[in-house]
């Protein structure tokens, strides 16, 4: 597959992940893995970027679709694969534009914490096909609380505080189940796993395992509709 040019900022960040999901073998065979038994007809990643983490996925036969909120994801994610190979849309993980049990694969990594993150599980266990998999990767408390000390060293306040914001968002989303709408508070929030759980279970799902890219600040979890 070709390798563009990026022609903003934006688009060389894309590239970057690219190049690194190409030169780390073992997240791709960690995608199989996890895929293992299914019949890999379509896939989907919800915040794609360039769509890299479908590669695997699209070179066993599936047909990709990649959904970005952001517009500058499509365009380089269309030069990266064929229109045989894989879609790109824009549009938000809290109102799928797909049928239910669409997919036999659903990718979403870092995405989550910028939705509502009830409604969007919802729709992604919706667009799953039953026994489908779900590869979510999220921001865990501690991936905030560095961001904290990040600004302070940094001597950059904003940076701080709004790390500081997530946190209490997101320590009321685990205490009441609710999540603060955008702009009254912070809409940003980070997962536990005992909340993701919870989560999990309202909807008919159930967590099976970690990819090897889990860590304590970002968990990746194998997730399987039951």
């Amino acid at each position: 597959m070709s390798k563009p040019e990026p022609l903003n900022e934006y688009e060389d960040y894309l590239l970057q992940e690219w190049n690194q999901f190409l030169a780390d073998p073992s997240r791709a065979n960690a995608t199989l893995e996890a895929a293992a038994g299914l019949e890999l007809r379509r896939v989907l990643d919800l915040g794609c970027g360039a769509g890299q983490e479908m590669l695997p996925l699209i070179r066993k036969g599936a047909f990709g679709v990649g959904l970005d909120y952001d517009a500058g994801s499509g365009p380089v994610g269309k030069r990266m694969f064929t229109p045989q190979e894989a879609a790109f849309l824009r549009g938000s993980g809290e109102t799928l534009p797909f049928r239910d049990a669409s997919f036999d694969v659903l990718v979403c990594r870092l995405a989550i914490p910028y939705m509502d993150n009830a409604k969007a599980l919802a729709e992604m266990s919706r667009v799953l096909r039953p026994q489908g998999r779900l590869l979510l990767k999220i921001h865990a408390a501690p991936y905030y609380v560095r961001k904290v000390w990040t600004g302070i060293r940094n001597a950059d306040p904003l940076f701080s505080i709004h790390a500081l914001r997530v946190l209490a968002a997101g320590a009321v989303y685990t205490l009441t189940g609710k999540q603060a709408p955008a702009g009254l508070w912070t809409k940003e929030v980070f997962l536990s796993e005992r909340l993701l759980k919870r989560e999990l279970r309202k909807i008919g799902m159930e967590m099976r395992g970690t990819l090897p890219d889990t860590n304590f600040r970002t968990p990746s979890y194998v997730i399987a509709k039951l």
